[in-house]
């Protein structure tokens, strides 16, 4: 068992080396856009009582953009890396597909990261993503009406556990230190090979993979479970684990409709990901979901650049028609 300091040092190391791996990635002909700028804010919006600290959405606009003339839907992402590590550029390329697609702004968020901040921080981190940009929609010139959510693998999860943790904000019937919350609306989903639960734990997830040996190594695993899960108990925490949300959660917090879940096959995750589609469609959500034949976790993010898979666009491309269907462009 490993000490959290060393859990640190553990995903300092995996961090510098995921930077480099991305870097080459960027490489990959077309090169991926730059964001178009920055914007600080502080924490605290959703939970007042938590640690408040300084966190970083990347902001990438559309070619047309122009707030004066309309306000515009908006795709708030959430990276990948286990909660541990990976950075709010890592989605650069699915940025690109969204802009050019949809016509929407793509602001990627900078969470914080275990073992530094463990579960729920990154949750809490997502709920006020959401909420400052709703709070800040005319500066923006975006529709809080017509927020979309998208995310990779631990952002995955956000995508579901984000909108979980607004919803019961909302419901809290004794108001004690609940703010009054903005106006928003969350529409759709695209979720691309998501943790869902941590019920089951990693040992029997890789026993029932397809191909046990291309799923995450323990050495990867091991280290995202422990940074981010240090009390097991929060593991049956719908806010960490939406699989084992009760129904009435996820059909009063999650759109009716515009969902899209894309699993790989090799991966460890992939079973998991199939029984929560298929339970929300029992729920009556409308769901499009789609099983990557022969793909391992993070096929789409490969650090070769000569070696990129071209069904990432077409996944891309696919789920960008669900978001644009879902939050469409008023004239």
């Amino acid at each position: 068992m490993s000490t959290r300091w060393q859990l640190q040092i553990q995903a300092l190391i995996w961090r510098n080396l995921t930077k480099t791996g991305f870097w080459f990635h960027s490489l990959a002909y077309p090169r991926p856009p730059n964001y178009t700028f920055v914007r600080d804010f502080t924490t605290g919006i959703f939970n007042p009582g938590g640690t408040k600290e300084t966190i970083s959405l990347y902001f990438y606009l559309p070619q047309d953009f122009d707030p004066k003339r309309r306000r515009y839907p908006v795709v708030v992402n959430f990276h990948g890396g286990g909660f541990t590590i990976g950075s709010a550029t890592d989605d650069s390329r699915w940025a690109s597909m969204v802009l050019m697609n949809t016509g929407a702004v793509f602001v990627s968020v900078e969470y914080r990261l275990a073992p530094e901040y463990p579960f729920p921080i990154a949750v809490e981190d997502g709920c006020d993503a959401v909420l400052h940009l709703a709070a800040n929609c005319e500066e923006y010139g975006i529709d809080p009406r017509r927020i979309a959510l998208s995310g990779f693998s631990a952002g995955a999860n956000l995508t579901f556990t984000v909108p979980l943790m607004l919803n019961s904000w909302r419901d809290r019937k004794d108001g004690k230190d609940c703010p009054a919350l903005p106006s928003y609306e969350i529409i759709s989903i695209v979720s691309f090979y998501p943790i869902l639960d941590y019920r089951d734990r990693r040992a029997s997830k890789r026993a029932a993979c397809e191909r046990p040996d291309k799923a995450l190594p323990p050495i990867l695993t091991n280290l995202f479970d422990a940074s981010y899960m240090p009390d097991p108990s929060d593991m049956s925490s719908p806010f960490a684990s939406p699989a084992a949300a009760p129904s009435n959660m996820l059909l009063q917090a999650l759109p009716g409709e515009g969902i899209g879940l894309y699993c790989c096959q090799w991966d460890m995750l992939h079973a998991e990901g199939l029984a929560f589609a298929e339970r929300l469609k029992s729920l009556g959500k409308k769901v499009e979901y789609e099983t990557i034949p022969e793909a391992v976790h993070g096929f789409d993010k490969a650090p070769n650049p000569v070696n990129v898979d071209p069904r990432a666009d077409q996944i891309y491309c696919k789920a960008c028609a669900i978001l644009h269907q879902a939050i469409g462009m008023e004239s």
